[in-house]
């Protein structure tokens, strides 16, 4: 079953007054205009989360726990059956994070194909699940799995992740803006690596934008970091995290302390920034990193973020 926010008649749209955010600053403001867009869309929420895996030949669509999961990659990994799989080279592991905006923007098609085909893993947000979005990622032999934040019209927006391997394992999670009521999406994905018994955990995150508080925002990335804590190996957390101020900025420092992971530094950083802080970010556990580097394109408001890393070598 679906909640549904039915449109307004024609006549009620035309007579909506100006919008108004008392209480918010200037930049709360043209953060909250930006959604109006999707507020004034006919927008359906089902009632559980919702996730569509593809895997030739073929979408399904499915629940995903993490619970679940999380117990599937551990057996995995202990019945060291991990790297058996068509599984990711642990010494080279080609990862892009990107929010796309919709493929609203001119070129996003030409981009992704390139960014598709040279990385192992695509961690993609705000992704529309179009045919032409399908039709490249297929092109390029990536399987994915989305992590539905809601549904406009018969289309799923949401987070997704595309991989060159075989997942052990994956799962979703979802939370709501507590203003604007639309939800942000997370998926994690168990990835085998080739040659050894382990995997790579690999969180993929929308976060919450729209609060006045800093209480939601640090209620998802925690529940994100409570699945990844489960993990024992090397990790990755990506994706636009929205570290728009500095007290977000500090409960992404916090989540990274309680999992013992590092951010990944850029020697130019050319990512996005709004408001003047960056907010698209990736940190890792028990990766080395060979390469990181900002795409510039024009075909989003963020620059894509790309990074070759290595796993680290355990002591003898």
């Amino acid at each position: 079953m679906a909640a549904i926010a039915p449109c307004p008649a024609e006549n009620e749209r035309r007579r909506a007054p100006r919008a108004r955010f008392p209480g918010f600053s200037i930049p709360g403001r043209a953060l909250l205009a930006g959604a109006l867009p999707l507020l004034a869309a006919c927008v359906t929420l089902t009632t559980d989360p919702r996730a569509l895996v593809y895997e030739p030949p073929g979408i399904r669509v499915a629940a995903l726990g993490c619970p679940a999961a999380a117990q599937a990659a551990r057996s995995a990994m202990s019945a060291g059956s991990a790297g058996g799989r068509d599984a990711l080279d642990p010494d080279a592991i080609r990862i892009l994070t990107w929010n796309i905006r919709k493929e609203e923007d001119e070129g996003w098609q030409d981009d992704l194909a390139r960014f598709a085909g040279s990385n192992d893993l695509l961690l993609l947000q705000e992704a529309t699940l179009l045919d032409s979005m399908q039709d490249v990622l297929q092109r390029a032999g990536l399987r994915w799995v989305m992590a539905s934040s809601f549904i406009i019209g018969s289309t799923d927006i949401g987070v997704l992740t595309a991989t060159r391997a075989m997942p052990v394992a994956n799962c979703t999670q979802r939370f709501v803006e507590p203003l604007i009521r639309l939800p942000k999406s997370a998926v994690v994905t168990w990835l085998p690596l080739a040659g050894t018994t382990r995997t790579l955990a690999v969180g993929n995150v929308h976060a919450i934008n729209f609060t006045l508080s800093l209480d939601t925002y640090r209620e998802q990335l925690a529940a994100l970091a409570a699945v990844l804590s489960e993990h024992d190996g090397p990790i990755v957390l990506a994706g636009d995290l929205n570290t728009w101020t500095g007290d977000r900025a500090r409960v992404v420092r916090e989540i990274a302390a309680r999992l013992r992971m590092v951010e990944v530094a850029f020697a130019e950083d050319g990512r996005t920034r709004f408001l003047g802080n960056q907010v698209d970010h990736i940190l890792v556990r028990d990766l080395d990193v060979v390469a990181a580097r900002a795409v510039a394109v024009t075909s989003s408001d963020h620059n894509p973020v790309e990074v070759v890393l290595r796993l680290t070598r355990l002591p003898d």
